[in-house]
């Protein structure tokens, strides 16, 4: 009855340290791959609106060629370019704070893929320690039971 209960001690302890181990990783990474997506949805919400402006602005000038040139027109048409150029830096920073986000997600998800395979190796040498264990336990009660059946 004690041997049983000590196998299923050790499994017990198998268990825990194993869901211990596990939870954790997994926790982080969700993170990083929610971080991820909402990195690139933002990523394409941006080159999005930056192809309309663009779109928006080769309108214009298609516009000011038709309609000629007056000075007042062009001082309003000048205007609007560098309104345009204002807003076509801030998408281009945006987009490049974008990446370095998307770099440092990606970096982070590396880490954390690097983390899980050293656990899983810690997890796979005590494994097979316990294993030994076992071998070992098993073999001394062979050892004692034969030495038992002899005094008998």
């Amino acid at each position: 009855m004690e041997k049983g209960s000590n196998q299923m001690m050790k499994f017990s302890v198998i268990i825990v340290c194993m869901i211990a181990l596990a939870f954790p990783l997994a926790l982080t990474g969700c993170c990083s791959r929610v971080e991820l997506r909402r990195t690139k949805a933002e990523l394409e919400i941006t080159k999005s609106q930056r192809d309309s402006l663009q779109a928006r602005l080769r309108n214009i000038e298609q516009s000011y060629e038709q309609v000629g040139e007056t000075a007042d027109e062009s001082d309003q048409f000048q205007q609007q370019v560098n309104q345009f150029m204002k807003i076509r830096d801030a998408l281009q920073q945006r987009e490049g704070e974008l990446a370095q986000l998307r770099q440092a997600a990606l970096a982070e998800a590396q880490t954390a893929k690097t983390l899980m395979d050293t656990l899983a190796a810690e997890l796979q040498a005590e494994t097979e320690k316990v294993k030994e264990l076992q071998n070992q336990l098993q073999q001394t009660q062979k050892a004692v039971t034969e030495l038992q059946n002899k005094l008998k």
